[in-house]
């Protein structure tokens, strides 16, 4: 079974994570039996896709917990469960707090990042509005968004299109670090121009608003970036974040400059829906 249709699947059950999708239907999109693709899938994975979609229900509420003030029970519901009760007995099961707990301490779950933050002016974000961006992705699985992994990836995707500058670039931050398993972190590295390869998917980067923060210089230091994000966000506590992924413009890169204290990187934090 070739990567592009485990990648197809995966897109498919990222988009419909919050229902229960009938075996019939990832049997059309991988042209396989469900069979096949639950042991490829888990051979490369390392884990079900059941356990897969389970994941992605329990992280998506996690955010929607930390990240918004809906109630519990209408998150519950939001990400595929059929009661409070069952949404409940899952998370505490993965994550060992209760919901309850979970959004009542949130602070924790940032307690041990922030603590690396050093001392700077908070950053301010900018409320943006963005169209719908169609994009060509390949997603990498990363070590907790390792760099040098990350790195190597463009590497590949810039021996393409050779300082092409009709091309933007962007990253899709798939999970939450914070919250997913460190092993499990999946980062997309995203196009605006076909590259003429079927390894290749396409998708839209979702319209709508964004609290866009501004990172300078090059990415070893990313990090420190958001976590002034973080800090930010968590003392204000003005913005609702969405549960979707947050999305990185690399506005100025090394096609632009060989200078990498002039990079600058837009980070794009989705708002909630209304």
């Amino acid at each position: 079974m070739d990567l592009e249709k485990i990648q197809h699947i995966i897109k498919y059950v990222e988009d419909n994570f919050h229902r229960n999708i009938p075996i019939e239907e990832l049997e059309d999109i991988g042209c396989y039996s469900y069979r096949n693709l639950h042991r490829v899938f888990q051979n490369i994975f390392k884990e079900t896709l059941g356990a897969f979609q389970k994941r992605l229900k329990l992280e998506n509420g996690y955010k929607k917990l930390i990240y918004t003030s809906d109630t519990i029970t209408d998150i519950a519901y939001s990400v595929g469960f059929e009661s409070l009760q069952a949404f409940t007995k899952s998370f505490k099961k993965q994550f060992q707090v209760s919901p309850t707990e979970a959004r009542i301490s949130k602070l924790k779950i940032f307690e041990s990042f922030l603590n690396e933050a050093q001392n700077k002016p908070l950053i301010q974000p900018e409320i943006v509005y963005i169209n719908a961006i169609k994009i060509y992705y390949q997603s990498i699985k990363t070590t907790n968004y390792n760099n040098d992994e990350i790195e190597k990836h463009w590497d590949k995707i810039d021996q393409l299109f050779h300082k092409n500058n009709n091309v933007s670039y962007y990253g899709i931050i798939v999970d939450q670090p914070l919250i997913t398993i460190e092993k499990h972190c999946r980062y997309e590295a995203c196009i605006t121009e076909s590259p003429n390869d079927k390894s290749y998917l396409t998708k839209e980067i979702l319209g709508g608003k964004y609290a866009k923060y501004i990172h300078k210089g090059n990415y070893d230091h990313i990090e420190d970036t958001y976590r002034m994000i973080y800090k930010d966000w968590l003392l204000n506590a003005k913005l609702e974040f969405d549960n979707s992924p947050v999305i990185e413009h690399y506005l100025i890169h090394d096609f632009d400059t060989a200078e990498k204290d002039s990079f600058i990187t837009e980070i794009l934090f989705p708002l909630k829906k209304i």
